[in-house]
C-alpha cells in the first residue's frame, strides 16, 4: 500500500464491490477499482522529489538556514523546476484517489480514514517535527567563527565597534564587499539589517558598493526597505543604489514597501531584531516619499498600526505553524469541501461526463485559464505557488490546489481504464521541460535572458500566469502518461519505496538541514555535496522506516495494518 496520506487500506482494493452509495448510480459501468500502481508510485516520487527540492536549497542563492560555500544558479533552477509542478501533481493524485475511497466504502469511511491518516499526522508533527524544524534552524544559523580579515569586519559590524570598523577598513587586505561565509552577507547589508546608520555611512564612504547583494540577492536597499530604515534607504539611493534590482523572489525594493508585518517580524525576529508595526509602517511610508512613491502606500498606511481582522492577518496567515506540514493541513480543508462535492457530484452526474473533456489535450482549454485565475494572485517574480504556511491557508493557494485536487477526484470518474490522460506523454514532457518551463521561469526572473522585455506589468503578468499554468499541466499529464508507460506493473521495490515515502516526506527536513551544515564548508564541488546529501539522508530514513516505523503504530497510523514478510 501507498505509504502517501491519500492511500487507502490493501485490503479495501482486494475486496472490491458494487458500490451501493446512491450519489454514484448511472448508466455507466462501475469503474473497476484495480490498483493503479503506476499512480502509487508517481505519488511516492512526488513526496520524494520534496526531499532532493529542500537538499539543493543551500546550494542555491535563495534565503535559507545554510547557505553553502559551494551555491550555484543551477540549483535555484532545479528548485523552480521542481517545486512548479511537484505539489500540483500531488494534489490532483490526492482526489483521485480521495474520490476511489468515497466511492468504494462510502463518505463516513473516507471522513474516518482521513482522520486517522492525516489529521492525526499533522497534529502529532506540530509538536515534533516543526519544534525540531526551529530548534533546527536556530542552530545551524548561529554566527560563524571569525578566523579572517572578512570576517572581522563582519564581526565588528554586527557588534557596532565603530573603532573596530574604522580600523578593519584601513586594512588594504579587506575585501569591503566580501560575503560573510555562514550568514552570506556582505557588511554592509548587515550593517542595514541591523540599523547601524555611522557604520553603513562608514562603508558607504569607504565605497563599499551599494548594490552589492546577498547571496540570497537581497540589496542594501531592499534590506533597507524591509526593515524600515529610511535614514540608511536615502542613504543608498543618494549614492546610486538601483530602485528597479530584483531579490532572489523576484521583488523590487518597491514592492517590499507593502511586505506584511507578521512576515516582516517573523523573519526579523528570528535573526535577533524585532520590529514593531507602527513604527515600521511609518518608517516605509518615509521611504516610499523618497523613492518617489509618495502615494504608493496610501494616504493613511504608516499612521497607525492595523486593527481587528487586519492586525491579525498576518498572525494566521503568515506565521510559519505547519512548515513543510503544510500540505496536511491543506488536505484536511480540501476533504472538508469534498464532503458538499459528494452532492453536487450525484446531482450533477459527474461520472456521467463525456470522457473527453477530462481525459484529452481538450481539458487543457478549461484547465489551464481556470488555474491562471489563482496563478495571477502569486507573488510577482516568483514561480510556481506561493508557500502558504500559517494556521489559515492563503485563499487563492487553497483555491489554487483545489483545482487540480478536484480534477482528480472528477478523473477517478472518468474511468480511465485505457490511459487516455498522459497518452501524449513523449511530447507533452519535452514541450514542457524545453520550451515552457525555459520561457515561464525567464519571464519571472530573466533566468535565461531569452524572453523579450514586456513593459506592460499586466502583459507580463499575463503572460507569466499562462505559461507557468501551462507548465504544471503539461508536467502532470506528461509524468502520468510515462509512469502508466513505465509502472504500470506490479513492482515489490517500488511498492515499498511508496510505502515509506510518506515518512520520508514527514520527517526529513531536520536532518537535510542538519547535513547542509555539516557540508557547508567542506571544499569539495556542490554537486557531490547536494547528492550525498539527498542519497545519505534519504538511506538513514529507509532504515527508520524499515525497523522503527513500518510495524509499529506510527507505520499503522500512516499507511495501516502491515505483516512481517509481506
Amino acid at each position: 500500500m501507498n505509504s502517501s496520506t491519500l492511500d487507502f487500506d490493501s485490503r479495501s482494493q482486494q475486496q472490491a464491490t458494487a458500490d451501493t452509495d446512491s450519489a454514484i448510480q448511472s448508466t455507466r459501468p462501475s469503474a473497476p477499482f484495480d490498483r493503479r500502481h503506476d499512480l502509487d508510485a508517481l505519488r511516492a516520487i512526488a513526496m520524494l522529489l520534496g526531499i532532493v527540492l529542500h537538499a539543493a536549497l543551500s546550494f542555491a542563492p535563495f534565503p535559507w538556514p545554510v547557505q553553502d560555500s559551494q551555491q550555484s544558479e543551477m540549483y535555484e533552477v532545479l528548485f523552480a523546476f521542481i517545486h512548479g509542478f511537484r505539489m500540483p501533481l500531488f494534489f490532483m493524485l490526492s482526489g483521485f484517489f480521495t474520490a476511489m475511497l468515497w466511492r468504494k466504502r462510502g463518505l463516513a469511511s473516507l471522513i474516518k480514514q482521513r482522520i486517522r491518516r492525516i489529521l492525526l499526522p499533522l497534529v502529532i508533527g506540530c509538536v515534533t517535527i516543526v519544534p525540531a524544524m526551529w530548534v533546527v534552524s536556530a542552530y545551524v544559523s548561529r554566527p560563524a567563527t571569525v578566523d579572517s580579515q572578512e570576517s572581522a569586519l563582519f564581526a565588528a559590524v554586527v557588534s557596532g565597534d565603530i573603532e573596530a570598523v574604522r580600523s578593519e577598513l584601513q586594512n588594504p587586505e579587506v575585501d569591503i564587499d566580501a560575503w560573510e561565509t555562514n550568514s552570506g552577507s556582505s557588511p554592509l547589508c548587515t550593517a542595514v539589517f541591523i540599523g547601524q546608520t555611522e557604520i553603513a555611512e562608514m562603508l558607504v564612504d569607504a565605497q563599499a558598493n551599494v548594490n552589492q547583494a546577498n547571496r540570497d540577492r537581497a540589496s542594501p536597499l531592499h534590506i533597507a526597505v524591509f526593515m524600515g530604515r529610511p535614514r540608511l534607504a536615502g542613504l543608498l539611493i543618494q549614492s546610486g543604489a538601483d530602485l528597479n534590482a530584483y531579490d532572489g523572489s523576484g521583488l523590487t525594493p518597491k514592492d517590499l514597501l507593502t511586505f506584511d508585518f507578521g512576515t516582516t517580524n517573523y523573519i526579523a525576529s528570528s535573526l535577533g531584531v524585532p520590529l514593531d508595526q507602527e513604527t515600521l509602517l511609518a518608517a516605509r511610508k518615509e521611504i516610499a516619499e523618497l523613492m518617489g512613491e509618495s502615494d504608493y502606500l496610501g494616504s493613511d498606511a504608516g499612521t497607525a498600526p492595523a486593527s481587528g481582522l487586519q492586525a491579525l492577518e498576518p498572525l494566521l496567515f503568515q506565521v510559519p505553524v505547519f512548515m513543510h506540514l503544510w500540505f496536511l493541513a491543506f488536505l484536511c480543508w480540501l476533504v472538508a469541501a469534498f464532503v458538499p462535492y459528494t452532492l453536487l457530484a450525484k446531482a450533477l452526474r459527474i461520472n456521467q461526463l463525456p470522457r473527453w473533456i477530462v481525459c484529452s489535450p481538450a481539458s487543457l482549454l478549461w484547465l489551464i485559464p481556470l488555474t491562471m485565475l489563482p496563478q495571477s494572485l502569486m507573488q510577482t517574480g516568483g514561480f510556481g505557488p506561493d508557500s502558504s504556511i500559517g494556521l489559515f491557508p492563503i485563499p487563492h493557494v487553497l483555491a489554487y490546489y483545489a483545482i487540480f485536487f478536484f480534477f482528480g477526484a472528477v478523473y477517478w470518474d472518468m474511468n480511465d481504464h485505457r490511459g487516455q490522460l498522459g497518452r501524449w506523454w513523449f511530447v507533452s514532457l519535452p514541450l514542457a521541460i524545453v520550451v515552457v518551463f525555459p520561457l515561464a521561469l525567464d519571464l519571472n526572473s530573466e533566468a535565461f535572458g531569452i524572453v523579450p522585455q514586456i513593459e506592460s506589468d499586466s502583459t507580463r503578468g499575463l503572460a507569466g500566469s499562462f505559461l507557468q499554468a501551462t507548465f504544471v499541466w503539461l508536467m502532470t499529464f506528461g509524468s502520468i502518461g510515462l509512469c502508466r508507460r513505465l509502472l504500470s506493473g506490479e513492482n515489490k521495490k517500488m511498492r515499498y519505496l511508496s510505502d515509506s515515502s510518506y515518512w520520508l516526506y514527514l520527517v526529513h527536513l531536520p536532518l537535510v538541514i542538519l547535513a547542509q551544515w555539516l557540508v557547508r564548508d567542506v571544499p569539495l564541488p556542490g554537486i557531490v555535496k547536494f547528492v550525498g546529501v539527498t542519497i545519505v539522508i534519504s538511506s538513514l530514513l529507509l532504515v527508520t522506516y524499515a525497523y522503527g516505523v513500518r510495524y509499529t503504530a506510527i507505520g499503522r497510523m500512516l499507511n495501516g495494518p502491515r505483516v512481517r514478510g509481506a
